[in-house]
């Protein structure tokens, strides 16, 4: 009865532990960001512009380059010598085109704002930029030389 006991306890533990393995966020770090990204989704929604939008990070000079779907923008970034996974972008220059799909654009820049950190995604070609509550704001693509 007792080898039973500790069988189930075992069997238990080993369950639990590779659940919570299982379960756990990938950590990414601002690194990973470093070149050229297209952006699949903004806010859970994929972008209706007809040019796709980018972003272009170059992480050594913390300096991000892109376009909203229309304009482009220029910008720099912070991030923290402790946790390497955090990301703050600052307001950023941008062109001043008007566009016939503004709804893209206003998202992209918008959504500059509020992102905090990076995340790993289910793919090692895809990272995510949230917010401090932990919210996608952007879901970015690696940009190959055929995308």
């Amino acid at each position: 009865m007792m080898r039973k006991k500790a069988l189930y306890l075992i069997i238990i533990s080993t369950f639990v532990g590779l659940l919570s393995t299982s379960c756990s966020t990938k950590k990414a770090t601002v690194e990973q960001l470093n070149g050229k990204w297209i952006i699949t989704e903004i806010n859970g929604k994929k972008p209706t512009s007809e040019r796709i939008p980018e972003m272009e990070f170059n992480v050594n000079e913390k300096r991000l380059h892109g376009n909203g779907g229309c304009n482009i923008f220029n910008t720099s970034f912070e991030t923290d010598e402790k946790d390497a996974s955090v990301l703050r972008i600052k307001p950023a220059a941008t062109t001043m085109m008007a566009c016939p799909d503004m709804e893209t654009e206003d998202a992209v820049l918008k959504g500059m704002f509020s992102v905090s950190n990076v995340k790993a995604s289910k793919s090692k070609d895809e990272l995510l930029l949230t917010d401090e509550e932990g919210n996608t704001i952007f879901v970015l693509s690696k940009k190959t030389s055929d995308k």
